[in-house]
């Protein structure tokens, strides 16, 4: 059973420890593992015939980390929903905690540790008796068009172009480890995330331009984020 511990470490900071148990995670990785096993599309297979074994050894190691973290994620969140914490932002991971330590072949308890920055209580002033700056603020039309573009791309209808065109363009990437030839990995690292066009460094974005769905090319993450 998963518990959670927290303790403070310093002027509005607390650690916060999520504990899991095998039984906590495993579970929802058997359920992950048999809905990819009735969605994958290998040669040689029926679709939703391929060997449990197979599935295991093509995603397991992938599924195992994400259901893993899951679980301590949604450990994490549920304390702090509990606990009513007014925090800054979102917690932090600390560097004591170790992805590496997940091994599909060997099941075990993990421990993932989070920093949380805490809202400082406050009085609020007798408005009628305390004495008040006013800040005058000078709007440019500069500022004005800024800000209406950036209001026009988060309240904005979400479309789906036929190829990459644009620096705000999502981009909906399944990312998988290849080799050196740029082929996959047998048993490799694949995780999916969506990320903007300009989240990539300014010599790599214009390799995504023109790109159509189910195109895909050789990065190195390191050297294009």
């Amino acid at each position: 059973m998963a518990t959670v511990t927290r303790e403070n470490i310093g002027l509005l900071t607390d650690k916060i420890t999520v504990s899991i148990s095998k039984g906590d995670y495993l579970p929802s990785f058997d359920k992950a593992l048999k809905q990819y096993g009735k969605q994958a599309n290998i040669p040689g297979f029926r679709k939703g015939m391929v060997p449990a074994g197979l599935i295991k050894k093509m995603y397991g190691n992938s599924v195992f980390t994400d259901e893993v973290l899951r679980t301590v994620e949604k450990e994490l969140t549920s304390y702090m929903s509990t606990e009513k914490l007014e925090i800054f932002a979102q917690p932090l991971p600390l560097p004591e905690n170790d992805a590496k330590q997940i091994d599909i072949n060997n099941p075990a308890d993990y421990s993932f540790a989070f920093e949380i920055g805490l809202k400082p209580a406050f009085n609020l002033a007798d408005l009628g008796s305390a004495r008040l700056t006013r800040l005058k603020v000078d709007v440019t039309p500069e500022m004005v068009e800024e800000e209406v573009d950036r209001q026009r791309t988060r309240n904005g209808k979400m479309t789906e172009p036929e190829t990459v065109s644009s620096d705000e363009n999502v981009l909906n990437l399944q990312f998988t480890e290849t080799d050196a030839a740029g082929q996959p990995v047998e048993g490799g690292i694949q995780k999916d995330n969506s990320l903007l066009v300009k989240y990539f460094n300014e010599a790599t974005r214009p390799s995504w331009m023109g790109l159509k769905k189910g195109d895909f090319v050789v990065v190195q993450p390191s050297q294009c984020l």
